[in-house]
C-alpha cells in the first residue's frame, strides 16, 4: 500500500513549493504571497506564481489582467497555428490560465517585468465553472492529484527555484491540490476567534496530508500573525495563548505582521512604488516585512 501511495505523490528533485493558506478571508494570504514572491525574486531565486483563487488579485500584481480583472490577457507567444495544440482536448483561447492548468494538463506561464519570474494567472469565471465541473462529476481525487503530478515534471524541475500558490479561502479540491503539490505551507491568521479556527484547519489538514506521504513530509514553515495590534488586549492574549500550544507553539514567526496601512498600499495593483521593497529601508512596513521574509525564506531554502 505504501508503494503505491509513493507513486500517487511524486518526488521533486529540488524544488520547494510554498503553498500559502487558510480557510478564513481576510488575513493577508494575498498580501503574503506577492511580498515572498518579491522577495525570492530579489534574493536571486526562479519563481514560478500560481494564482488558485477566483478573485485574481495575486495575478493582477504580476500580469497586465484585462480591463474586468477576472480574465488574462492573450500570452505574448501564442500561436494560433501552433500544431501542438492538436494534441491538447481543445485548442486554447489565446491565454493560458490555471483553469488551463488542470483542465488540459498544459498551460505556459507568462513573463513578467522580472526574467526570474513567471507566472500561471486565475480566470474568474473559467475557475468557477470548473469548480462546479469538479463537484457535479465528483472528481475531487483526481484534481487533488494533478498539480503535483504537473509540478514534478521536468520542465518545472528545471526552470524554477521556487513556486508560490495564493489560495482562495474556502475548503475545496483546489486548496487540497495546492497542499498535495507544497513542500511547504505558510498559514497567515489574524488573532481573532474565527481566523484562529481557520488556522487550526488548517494545522489539521497539514497532519492529514502527511500521513498520506512515505518520503518528503510537508514542512509546516510557520504561522504567521496578521492584521496584529499589539495595542488590542484580545490580540496579545490570544496570540499568547498560541504560543504555548504544545504543537503549534514553536511554530509561530516572529514578527508578526503589524496592522500597518502600508501593506494594503503596497499591495494594490497599481502601487507607487511597485513594491514594499523598493520603500525606504526605514519604512516601518518594509523593516517588519524583511524580517519576516527572512524566516520564511530560510526555513525552505535551510
Amino acid at each position: 500500500m505504501a508503494d503505491d501511495q509513493d507513486t500517487l505523490i511524486p518526488d521533486y528533485s529540488h524544488l520547494k513549493v510554498l503553498t500559502i493558506s487558510n480557510h478564513k478571508g481576510g488575513v493577508a494570504k494575498t498580501t503574503l504571497s506577492k511580498m515572498l514572491t518579491e522577495y525570492s525574486v530579489r534574493h536571486g531565486k526562479r519563481v514560478l506564481g500560481i494564482d488558485i483563487d477566483p478573485q485574481c488579485n495575486f495575478s493582477a500584481r504580476f500580469v497586465q489582467m484585462e480591463s474586468d480583472g477576472g480574465a488574462p490577457p492573450q500570452h505574448p507567444n501564442f500561436d494560433p497555428t501552433d500544431p501542438a495544440w492538436d494534441d491538447l482536448a481543445y485548442a486554447p483561447p489565446g491565454y493560458w490560465s490555471i483553469a488551463e492548468f488542470f483542465r488540459l494538463g498544459y498551460v505556459e506561464p507568462y513573463p513578467t517585468d522580472n526574467p526570474n519570474l513567471h507566472f500561471i494567472p486565475s480566470h474568474k469565471k473559467e475557475l468557477t465553472t470548473f469548480l462546479e465541473q469538479v463537484e457535479r462529476n465528483s472528481i475531487q481525487e483526481a484534481v487533488v492529484e494533478h498539480m503535483r503530478a504537473m509540478l514534478s515534471m521536468e520542465y518545472y524541475q528545471e526552470e524554477f527555484d521556487l513556486v508560490i500558490i495564493d489560495t482562495p479561502p474556502q475548503t475545496s479540491a483546489l486548496t487540497a491540490s495546492a497542499a498535495r503539490a507544497a513542500t511547504h505551507l505558510l498559514i497567515p491568521t489574524e488573532m481573532q476567534e474565527d481566523s484562529v479556527a481557520g488556522m487550526a484547519d488548517m494545522a489539521q489538514l497539514w497532519q492529514a496530508e502527511n500521513q498520506t506521504r512515505q518520503h518528503e513530509k510537508l514542512q509546516l514553515v510557520g504561522i504567521l500573525a496578521t492584521k496584529y495590534d499589539p495595542q488590542s488586549a484580545a490580540q496579545r492574549r490570544t496570540l499568547e495563548q498560541l504560543s504555548l500550544n504544545p504543537v503549534l507553539g514553536d511554530r509561530l514567526i516572529q514578527p508578526p505582521m503589524r496592522y500597518l496601512q502600508t501593506y494594503a498600499n503596497s499591495s494594490a495593483t497599481y502601487a507607487n512604488p511597485r513594491s514594499l521593497f523598493e520603500m525606504h529601508e526605514s519604512t516601518p512596513a518594509r523593516v517588519e516585512a524583511e524580517e519576516f521574509c527572512r524566516v520564511i525564506y530560510e526555513r525552505i531554502f535551510k
